[in-house]
């Protein structure tokens, strides 16, 4: 049994942020009590209260998903950059053993699906990377990468720099958050046939594009739900 996931992407902007809030949803539908961590975030937004939350806990929350960002972001900075230097320009450095240790703290809250920033290799400080912290965590991994002209060679580079580091990868999921997959040549399908094939990784499931997505919008949820309902990863949390 795991006790949880780290969920990745093969770059920024790919729907790692939605993935996790639907992952959410899916463990909620079958039973099992699970909690969004989001450990380092940049970009982060100052509340009326004066203390700062993630924009990605937000749409945890319009998932339905607990979210509190005290103790599920212990890492939070108003610049919209790479962590390291967010970190930098807020005069401090992020220590890798303190953000697992955080994150391993609220295990016994339920099954945590942790919500990496950027992709696998961003600096988290000078001499450490996003990928030291998944190993830390050794928990299995869910790569997000979005079907789109590239991404075999992005998806494939992903997965061989996760495996080097002796990682568990769970499977990929397919994402079309910018816009619709690509349909000439059947191109969509045969992304997600060659990264299996060169990979062995399992494509769990494709998220298309889904038209005028709103966070705020439960019909986007449901819709969202119908792509991850069949996913064959409950055994992780038995």
């Amino acid at each position: 049994m795991a006790a949880g996931f780290f969920i990745t992407g093969t770059g920024t902007d790919v729907g790692k942020t939605v993935v996790t809030a639907g992952l959410a949803r899916f463990f909620s539908h079958n039973g099992v009590k699970c909690l969004p961590v989001k450990p380092i975030q940049s970009g982060g937004k100052v509340r009326a209260d004066g203390k700062m939350d993630s924009p990605d806990g937000e749409v945890y929350k319009f998932a339905q998903a607990e979210w509190h960002p005290e103790t599920q972001c212990p890492y939070i900075f108003e610049p919209a950059s790479s962590p390291h230097l967010a970190a930098e320009l807020a005069g401090t450095r992020i220590d890798i053993a303190d953000v697992a240790e955080k994150v391993r703290g609220l295990e016994k809250e339920g099954f945590l699906l942790v919500e990496g920033a950027g992709g696998i290799l961003v600096p988290i400080n000078g001499d450490s990377t996003m990928l030291d912290l998944m190993k830390d965590l050794a928990y299995p991994v869910i790569l997000v990468s979005e079907n789109k002209l590239g991404t075999i060679n992005e998806t494939l580079l992903s997965i061989n720099e996760l495996k080097r580091a002796g990682l568990e990868i769970a499977g990929v999921l397919m994402t079309a958050v910018n816009q619709p997959e690509p349909e000439e040549f059947g191109m969509a399908a045969d992304n997600i046939k060659m990264i299996e094939k060169f990979s062995a990784v399992k494509v769990l499931a494709s998220i298309p594009y889904i038209f005028d997505w709103d966070s705020s919008n439960n019909h986007c949820w449901t819709e969202l739900d119908k792509y991850l309902s069949d996913l064959n990863i409950i055994n992780y949390t038995r």
